[in-house]
């Protein structure tokens, strides 16, 4: 089990508290977790100097966003020290993201891009959306088949 951290939002916590079998169970626990290595990939805010992580155990590696963000790739018992770190503010674990009903993906137009023709699954692509909150990016929205 790795060490919990206020800093650490409430899923990561509960996985960190998981057992493997549970991890692996679960839809959630796991994403992030690479159970042969006994590593977590983990999204960071911070301020300032992130890549001291790096220095202090060369087994963590940081991967630098924009706007204070960082991906981490850590060692289970690095964890505490990422919760120690004065830089870290907080930090998730990825998510596992899926299509939940039907209609999102038609109000997307997404099945045309499935057909036979085309057949665009998605598979292997990883999005990730990081909100701030400080600005808001609006774009006029289309009917499918409308230019």
């Amino acid at each position: 089990m790795a060490e919990n951290s206020e800093k650490f939002e409430n899923l990561l916590n509960l996985a960190l508290d998981a057992t493997e079998r549970e991890r692996e169970k679960s839809l959630q626990l796991g994403v992030g977790f690479e159970p042969e290595e006994k590593r977590w990939e983990l999204i960071v805010k911070y301020s300032g100097n992130i890549m001291r992580l790096e220095e202090i155990n060369p087994q963590i590696r940081v991967l630098e966003l924009m706007n204070e963000y960082a991906i981490l790739n850590v060692p289970e018992s690095a964890m505490g020290q990422v919760a120690a770190a004065q830089e870290v503010e907080f930090v998730e674990k990825p998510k596992r993201m899926y299509f939940a009903v039907r209609r999102g993906k038609q109000e997307s137009c997404i099945p045309p891009l499935q057909d036979a023709r085309h057949h665009l699954t998605g598979k292997g692509v990883i999005v990730a959306v990081l909100d701030s909150g400080e600005r808001a990016i609006l774009l006029p929205c289309r009917p499918c088949g409308q230019e």
